[in-house]
């Protein structure tokens, strides 16, 4: 289940079906060829023969499937972020920048003064307010404060997800991050698509495809 935080309250998203349902038309049973005792028989010692010569291949091949066979899915919570790193929502544009800088991070969770999530702030949504002063430096939105740019939707969900519905909603959605949220409605993780692609690399095969 995903809920996305808004200033007006909580809702709950759901992600498409992973893949459509496949229709097959049940097939008729074929009789072998043959009307007589005699070809009844023929056909079955035939039958046999091929059944011994196609034995060794077919065990074989279930041999080389058990060895790929794939892993569980993996859970939100084997990969995500811990603890998270959050801003205030008084807090402004330059301080939040030198925050994202200082802790290599490009996704901060807003809060308000009671620590209720508001919103969410990235790199890229202060850089689209900076400017590069006649100095060369940057001016990271002069007084400006993270809620002028915060996303005030947020999509989350608990821990206990698997990453492949999580990648799923991140591609719908264009998300750069879903926050992980605990039962008591608090931050408890961040999941970035950084993490899903470093996941995928350091454990082949693509456990994500079950």
């Amino acid at each position: 289940m995903f809920i996305v935080y808004t200033p007006e309250g909580r809702n709950r998203i759901q992600p498409g079906e992973l893949s459509p349902q496949l229709k097959v038309a049940r097939t008729k049973r074929v009789n072998p060829v043959g009307e007589s005792e005699m070809d009844q028989m023929h056909f079955k010692e035939a039958m046999a023969q091929v059944h011994e010569k196609t034995q060794p291949a077919v065990k074989e091949y279930q041999s080389v499937q058990n060895k790929n066979e794939r892993k569980a899915v993996v859970k939100v919570y084997e990969i995500m972020t811990q603890p998270v790193m959050t801003i205030r929502d008084d807090r402004t544009l330059a301080q939040a920048w030198q925050q994202m800088v200082e802790a290599h991070v490009h996704h901060l969770p807003v809060q308000d003064e009671a620590g209720e999530l508001v919103g969410l702030v990235s790199s890229h949504d202060i850089l689209m307010r900076a400017v590069v002063g006649d100095n060369g430096q940057l001016d990271i939105g002069g007084e400006g404060l993270v809620t002028d740019v915060m996303t005030e939707q947020v999509v989350t969900t608990r821990a206990e997800m698997d990453i492949r519905r999580v990648a799923q909603v991140m591609s719908e959605y264009d998300l750069g991050c879903i926050v992980i949220m605990s039962d008591a409605e608090s931050i408890r993780g961040i999941v970035t698509l950084s993490d899903i692609v470093r996941r995928l690399s350091e454990s082949p095969p693509l456990e994500i495809y079950v």
